[in-house]
Order: structure tokens, then C-alpha cells, then sequence
């Protein structure tokens, strides 16, 4: 998972979860999920930038400039894979999501991360799976506290089959649910585990 480390290929290396932002010409920069924005004045040349995804950044600190909190030597990004939410309100919108367990490395948990635009997770995946989160309408949760609101992690692994030890983060887009998780004190998100069925992890808004 990304956090701060040591990286054997450069003196110090940050590595950040960040939201692209692009400014056109191949111009762009980061935005944290605190709202810090970082530039790259010094850019990799295989980073190709497309506004909203999300990407894992890998860099050191140059000295600042204006209109960024953070100016910045980028060695590489990673691009996320960045899903949606949605509200489901009838039994065929609910067919139509993802019906596969999940891989879930349970250490990793306290990787999740919410705020009130993106909700990030950690799972075991490949290319070939696609997520969603939604407000399920449609059946009772199982599980239940106030003032939280209740999420359903979906997925579907395009044919694979389960047992991928590789672990990638996966955000989500939370915008159109934003009405939903107003004045909530945060999450508690259904997770069908492939390891050990039906986990629900509260996790709290900054």
C-alpha cells in the first residue's frame, strides 16, 4: 500500500493517493484528498494524464512555488482504478451490478480511506474486474448503525476466478451519492469476501 517510504531507486521517495487534475499542453498536477494540490515541475515522461483518476504518485520535494502547496520531482504515477456509486432503486438495477465475492486482504483494512468525494480501498484484482458501491434500496441492510450510511461493495471479475494475491487500491467517486452520506458520520460498507463472507467495515469522515 502507499504511504511514505524509502524506495531504493531514489535518496527519498513520498508516495501519495491523489486525484489528477489536468491544465492542458500536457500540463497537470495533484490534488490530495485533504485538498493539498502538488505541481510537477519536473514530470515522468511516461505519466499520462486524464483529469479525475486517480493515480498513487511517487516523488521528492523541490523548492516551492506559487499557487501550489507543493512543488514537486515526479518519478512515476500509478493510475487507480477509479469506480463509481450510484443509488439503486429497483430489483433490475440491482441484477445488473456485480454479483463475485471480493478478494480482501483483511490486514489491509486500515488502508480504507473516506472523505466526502472518494472512498479508496484495498483488494486483490487484475485488469479484467470492475467495482461499484452503492445505496441499495432496494433490501434491508444487515447491518445497521445511526448516523451512518449504508454502502454494498459490488464486483464483478469479468470470468476470472477467485485465488489473485495481487493487491491494488480502488476508489470510488462518491458524488452522486453525496445527498445520501450528507450530515452522516460515515460508512458502513458491505463486503462480500471471497476469504470470509460478509465483512462490514465502519469507517468514519475525517
Amino acid at each position: 500500500p502507499a504511504c511514505n517510504d524509502d524506495d531504493g531507486d531514489y535518496p527519498y521517495v513520498y508516495g501519495l493517493i491523489t486525484t489528477v487534475h489536468t491544465l492542458g499542453d500536457k500540463e497537470y498536477y495533484f490534488e490530495r484528498d485533504n485538498g493539498q494540490t502538488l505541481y510537477p515541475s519536473e514530470k515522468s515522461a511516461t505519466f499520462e494524464a486524464e483529469e479525475g483518476k486517480r493515480a498513487v504518485i511517487y516523488f521528492d520535494l523541490l523548492e516551492g512555488i506559487p499557487d501550489y502547496d507543493y512543488n514537486i520531482r515526479l518519478y512515476r504515477a500509478e493510475e487507480i482504478y477509479t469506480g463509481p456509486s450510484a443509488i439503486v432503486t429497483t430489483q433490475e438495477e440491482l441484477d445488473r451490478q456485480g454479483g463475485d465475492c471480493a478478494g480482501f486482504p483483511a490486514a489491509y483494512w486500515q488502508y480504507f480511506n473516506l472523505t466526502p468525494k472518494w472512498l479508496t480501498l484495498y483488494l486483490l484484482y487484475n485488469s479484467k474486474h470492475t467495482f461499484s458501491v452503492i445505496v441499495n434500496k432496494v433490501e434491508a441492510p444487515e447491518q445497521t448503525e445511526e448516523g451512518y450510511l449504508n454502502l454494498e461493495l459490488h464486483h464483478s471479475a469479468g470470468g476470472d476466478v477467485p485465488g489473485y494475491t495481487q493487491g491494488y487500491y480502488v476508489s470510488f467517486d462518491l458524488t452522486p451519492i453525496a445527498a445520501e452520506l450528507e450530515g452522516k458520520k460515515g460508512v458502513i460498507l458491505g463486503i462480500e469476501t471471497c476469504e470470509n463472507g460478509t465483512k462490514h467495515i465502519k469507517l468514519d469522515l475525517p
